[in-house]
């Protein structure tokens, strides 16, 4: 595949998949962008971080994305894996995103040069289109000490059916995420995946100060009395709704406006 076109492409996607389902949605939930650059180790991943950081940020926000997030997988599978997160307000906020990337041509030149060397920087691409939760509709800039960033976390939750998904995605909305923030789990964005990979499913970002931070924040979660009433109630017990649980830590590149 035709480099030039590896974001074009995925968003492209992720616009025909979604609009027949959510173009009538009223509300005030947005919609994110995760794209995947999934290198190995002998590639040349500094060439990768150099256009993610130095042209994939700019031309996005010179097109009026921001913040983007651009993470490394530091713990977890699929690593050296690169992230890219972008938000939209709407379904033709995308749509005009691609159109003024297109028109870019500073981006169309970096791009071409990103193609024209004939080492490869990654091996395969994933993309996927998220829908924010109501209770979550953006997203959130975690704050940071000066000079220090935040340890990301980035969750899967994939169900059986669809039944099971919209469960779970109400236990967040119903309780879970105020349970969150009230014991040190940051929230960064909740989305239910409208278009990517093992679906249904819904991902999810939180942040911590630390690795010892993060610790310190499950325990207090775990033991939680309210999420202990939410989490057993009658046919809203995890393994009826979820099939899979998978995470990983990510720390954000220089370049990255979620830090």
């Amino acid at each position: 595949m035709n480099r030039r076109n590896f974001i074009q492409t995925a968003l492209a996607g992720g616009i025909a998949a979604g609009i027949p389902k959510m173009a009538a949605s009223a509300d005030e939930r947005k919609y994110l962008t995760l794209d995947w650059f999934h290198s190995r180790r002998d590639l040349d991943l500094q060439r990768l971080r150099d256009f993610l950081g130095n042209s994939v940020v700019s031309a996005y926000n010179r097109a009026g994305v921001r913040p983007v997030g651009l993470f490394q997988v530091s713990v977890g599978p699929d690593s050296p894996s690169f992230l890219m997160v972008a938000p939209y307000p709407s379904m033709a906020g995308i749509q005009e995103t691609m159109g003024k990337l297109a028109a870019d041509e500073k981006w169309i030149k970096d791009v071409a040069a990103f193609d024209e060397k004939w080492d490869l920087a990654y091996e395969r691409r994933e993309s996927s289109l998220l829908l924010t939760f109501k209770s979550f509709p953006g997203l959130e800039i975690p704050k940071a000490e000066p000079g220090k960033t935040n340890l990301f976390e980035l969750r899967m939750y994939e169900s059986r059916n669809d039944l099971g998904h919209a469960k779970k995605v109400s236990m967040f909305d119903g309780g879970e995420i105020d349970i969150f923030k009230r014991v040190g789990v940051n929230p960064v964005f909740f989305g239910s995946t409208m278009f990517g990979p093992r679906m249904p499913n819904l991902v999810y970002m939180i942040c911590f100060p630390s690795i010892e931070a993060r610790a310190e924040a499950w325990s207090k979660f775990g033991q939680d009395p309210e999420w202990k009433k939410i989490s057993t109630a009658p046919g809203m017990v995890d393994r009826e709704l979820v099939s899979s649980i998978s995470n990983q830590l990510l720390t954000p590149l220089p370049a990255s406006q979620i830090k």
